[in-house]
């Protein structure tokens, strides 16, 4: 489970005990979170991102020695100092993986079409890196990663910029043969080499499908699909239905035909443009002001023929872009089945937990 696509506890132990045994482990994105779920009693972490501090290292081989399993990612031989100190430190032994750069590089690389993550591209770069590990005696190599964002995170259908479908389509399509390519000969090579290689994380909500039939891959990871941010809307062979949405209230009518919403600006990260915005759910009818769009502090919508009229203190339904980020806007999420709301869990916010 990708903790940052969802960052509520209450969501993380309920998505582990509907799952069963199809669910292992946690994907964090932060030391000192990877902490704090530990305290909160979860166990089998991956931390997916390096950390650049000697304090970050610390807190991991801390957590290394309370028992906890827990996996760091690198991707450099500076990694493989700062963490082996921290190890040493705390007389322990950190289990590191290694990030895998899985991104499509045509031309010979003069072109970049991916996330840019991992220096790791090839058999010799993984190697070098591997030796470096096993040189280190307080790290542990027994783990791989290589995330492709070209293909997980990349929808086909875009209705903010529909010229640009065909060529994500092809994007995809070239990138699939060449990510199982780079991670079978990576593998291949570190086991020839007498590393004894556990675990091979891939993928992500919008792979899921393409990452699970590669027969090098151990676990994939998934968080985003679990509550259907609107990015998610857009993919081939991913029915998914919305289940995070937050309400913004009107509080004015400026003219006829428009309502005025307080609050809204929640816009995600990532490349900015219009589909980083959030969307109006309901009711239908509604269009954001193209001027404005979601503001910090009101929220001006245009109001269809076919909109119901609204009065002060109606409720607009909208989805945010990104799943996890929403968590870190509001204390509190209600969990609702039907009309009826089951549960009140707090969100990472709302446990006065901030990690980046």
């Amino acid at each position: 489970l990708a903790s940052k696509s969802l960052r509520v506890p209450w969501l993380l132990r309920y998505l582990k005990e509907r799952g069963g045994d199809r669910v292992q482990g946690l994907m964090t994105f932060d030391a000192r979170e990877t902490a704090a779920l530990s305290a909160e009693g979860f166990d089998d972490f991956l931390l997916a991102y390096p950390v650049g501090r000697a304090v970050d290292a610390e807190v991991l081989a801390g957590i290394a020695a309370s028992g906890a399993t827990l996996r760091v990612t690198l991707d450099h031989a500076e990694h493989v100092a700062l963490l082996n100190q921290a190890a040493r430190d705390a007389n322990t032994t950190l289990h590191v993986c290694i990030d895998i750069d899985a991104s499509l590089r045509p031309g010979g690389g003069r072109a970049h079409l991916g996330v840019r993550r991992s220096p790791i591209r090839t058999p010799e770069d993984a190697l070098a890196l591997a030796r470096r590990i096993r040189d280190a005696p307080h790290l542990k190599l027994d783990a791989l990663l290589a995330y492709e964002a070209q293909i997980a995170g990349l929808r086909e259908v875009n209705p903010t910029s529909r010229l640009l479908d065909p060529i994500r389509w092809a994007i995809k399509a070239l990138s699939r043969p060449e990510v199982r390519r780079r991670r079978e000969a990576i593998l291949s090579a570190l086991r020839a080499d007498g590393h004894a290689i556990a675990l091979f994380n891939g993928g992500g909500t919008g792979s899921v499908r393409f990452t699970s039939q590669d027969p090098t891959v151990t676990e994939v990871t998934a968080g985003s699909g679990f509550v259907c941010s609107h990015l998610f809307d857009g993919y081939s062979g991913l029915p998914l239905r919305p289940a995070l949405l937050f309400a913004l209230g009107v509080v004015r009518r400026s003219d006829p035909g428009f309502v005025t919403c307080g609050g809204g600006g929640y816009v995600a990260s990532g490349q900015a443009g219009p589909d980083r915005l959030p969307m109006v759910h309901l009711p239908a009818g509604l269009t954001p002001v193209e001027m404005e769009g979601f503001g910090e502090v009101q929220t001006p919508l245009q109001v269809g023929p076919e909109a119901p009229r609204l009065q002060l203190g109606d409720p607009v339904l909208c989805r945010h872009a990104k799943a996890g980020e929403l968590a870190e806007r509001f204390a509190t999420y209600l969990m609702v089945r039907g009309d009826t709301i089951e549960a009140r869990a707090p969100t990472y916010r709302g446990k006065g937990w901030c990690f980046m």
